[in-house]
């Protein structure tokens, strides 16, 4: 049954129920009793208050036109995104420490930060901001808002800080609330409700993680900022459409084409808005069991390659924050899997973080099963093919090989069809770069002049000269899979191409990739960590962890190449310079093998 259809047969008197009774139903108690909280990891809770007594020492941000208008004058977004961020995040802290202590001074602060947030002109990232762009302008206009992941942001703030200091607010700060409803209600919940023009809706099939980010988002400001009944359950019913659209569009295998960072941001995020909804209907909704929510619960464990880095296709980071709602992950798992549920409780000593949304660290801190959870060791399964998005991740002992087929217009693409990553001890030595900084180009017509995006900086090859190229008929072709190895026919990822054939292989202790093909054929394999010695078909690589890796192939002669990394987000993850290993190939064949050595 799916989503729309499980949320139908809750009916509508028992929908409106649910909606009545919704405030009470998500279980939030009273955080600053003691029993609440008092046998929580102490750490956690002193990190927050920690984190909100520095906040008050330092003045607000300040979100200036100047810098918004940078996104148009030199393509530069976070300029304005990261003190807007800042706003957020400091007023969530504020929000958790008031809710924890009772304290009137962190009161004011949350009330200081949720005015701050109603008086801003727009909550739109100019990035988004299309309405302004068509008028020729740059400043946001309060009577025309946009609906982005921005907006959506902001206004889950309100709500969630209305829910858990309402009667503080009133008494400290009466009036706040009334102004917290009419913001939200102009800004969310009445262009949600009257244009379906936005893009995020998936009205025309092509569905991302802005579905269930932005959907659970106004699903929050419905039931807890809302006070007509009839626009609670209109708007709620609206939300469950459009998450059933977004879930029956997820492939069956429970990949994610956006890859692990965007993972936390889509189907989790789903997860977060359909345990809300599960919560309010008491358990009569009972989604958990919908194709394919039991694979989508799976994916983290199955990317991961140990010592906090992931297999990273798209735009994401090999190596991301680790300080994510796990939480979110347990309670799924409880559900069905046990080892998803290890795959959380692996990290259960990580504190929760007010920056990953104040919604779901409310429910972290009040999740009595996740703080009583043991830490426990994280689970790599052995091999994982995920057909639909044509993912495959074999490990042993030391190594791991993930290469990926796909096309080359899946959502936030690289040009990457047949690309691999080679990891020793965890570390990934071959790697897939991932995401830069956002600027204006990034979702751009201009996307694919960022280096790290082009396949050429991709562990392809070139082809008669010729890179891949962008769009959804540049595919892999011909994959066949087996316990440990992926063939796959790379042709048709290039324009014009000859017969291109690559096998990747993990066996006894060895990583290999083979390629067979037609026509003239240049390397490429992008190396993060110090080479230490080069012989004619041989590499050396010390590894970012410090390990070993010894690179050999059997015929042309390769040259390194060294490039500065000239971005602060993947500078952060690989350093300050990359190499790129060029073999010019003779013949018609090629054999690369990566192997672990011996740490000096």
């Amino acid at each position: 049954m799916r989503l729309r259809e499980r949320w139908a047969a809750v009916g509508v008197r028992g929908r409106e129920q649910a909606i009545k009774a919704a405030r009470g139903r998500v279980g939030v108690p009273d955080l600053t009793r003691r029993e609440v909280w008092g046998s929580r990891d102490p750490g956690a809770v002193r990190a927050i208050l920690a984190d909100a007594e520095a906040d008050r020492a330092q003045p607000w941000p300040r979100t200036l036109l100047s810098d918004y208008a940078r996104y148009w004058r030199d393509g530069v977004r976070t300029a304005y995104e990261n003190p807007a961020g800042e706003v957020r995040r400091r007023t969530s802290t504020a929000v958790l420490a008031a809710a924890l202590t009772a304290d009137q001074a962190y009161v004011d602060e949350a009330a200081d930060g949720l005015m701050v947030l109603c008086e801003q002109t727009t909550w739109c990232w100019a990035a988004h901001e299309s309405f302004a762009t068509a008028r020729g302008e740059v400043a946001g206009d309060p009577d025309e808002p946009y609906v982005d992941l921005g907006a959506a942001e902001t206004a889950e703030i309100l709500a969630w800080a209305d829910l858990v200091l309402g009667p503080a607010l009133d008494e400290r700060v009466p009036g706040l609330r009334r102004r917290m409803r009419r913001e939200v209600r102009q800004r969310v919940i009445q262009p949600f409700r009257t244009d379906r023009r936005w893009h995020w809706l998936g009205l025309d099939g092509h569905l991302h993680n802005w579905n269930p980010w932005i959907h659970g988002h106004v699903l929050a400001v419905a039931l807890f900022l809302e006070d007509d009944p009839q626009v609670q359950l209109e708007v709620t019913d609206l939300v469950v459409d459009g998450l059933s659209r977004y879930l029956d569009a997820l492939p069956a295998d429970g990949g994610c084409d956006e890859g692990y960072a965007y993972w936390w941001n889509g189907p989790a995020r789903l997860a977060v808005a359909l345990d809300v909804l599960d919560r309010v209907t008491d358990g009569a909704f009972a989604p958990w069991f919908c194709t394919p929510l039991a694979e989508l619960a799976r994916y983290p464990q199955r990317v991961a390659l140990g010592d906090g880095w992931y297999v990273n296709v798209a735009d994401g980071s090999a190596r991301p924050d680790p300080n994510q709602p796990w939480h979110v992950l347990h309670r799924w798992g409880r559900r069905h899997d046990p080892e998803v549920m290890a795959q959380a409780a692996a990290h259960r000593d990580l504190p929760i973080a007010p920056a990953a949304g104040l919604g779901r660290a409310v429910l972290g801190l009040t999740d009595d099963d996740w703080w009583n959870s043991a830490k426990a060791d994280l689970p790599l399964p052995k091999s994982t093919w995920l057909p639909d998005v044509q993912l495959f991740v074999v490990r042993d002992e030391h190594l791991a090989l993930a290469i990926k087929g796909g096309h080359n217009d899946e959502n936030h693409n690289h040009n990457d069809v047949g690309s691999f990553i080679a990891a020793v001890d965890s570390t990934p030595v071959l790697v897939d770069l991932g995401q830069p900084t956002y600027t204006a180009l990034s979702f751009s017509d201009r996307r694919y002049e960022q280096w790290v995006v082009q396949s050429a900086w991709h562990n392809v090859p070139l082809i008669n000269g010729r890179e891949q190229e962008h769009g959804a008929q540049y595919r892999a072709t011909d994959v066949v899979v087996q316990e440990n190895s992926l063939a796959l026919e790379l042709s048709q990822a290039y324009p014009d191409a000859p017969r291109y054939r690559r096998v990747a292989t993990l066996e006894n202790g060895a990583i290999t990739i083979a390629d067979e093909w037609e026509g003239s054929v240049t390397q490429h394999f992008i190396i993060a960590g110090r080479p230490v010695s080069q012989g004619p078909r041989e590499v050396v690589v010390e590894t970012l962890s410090g390990g070993r890796a010894h690179l050999r192939w059997g015929a042309g002669t390769g040259r390194l190449e060294e490039r500065a990394v000239d971005d602060a987000l993947l500078e952060g993850v690989w350093g300050p310079t990359v190499h790129r290993l060029v073999i010019d190939c003779t013949g018609t064949s090629f054999r690369l093998t990566v192997r672990r050595g011996e740490r000096p």
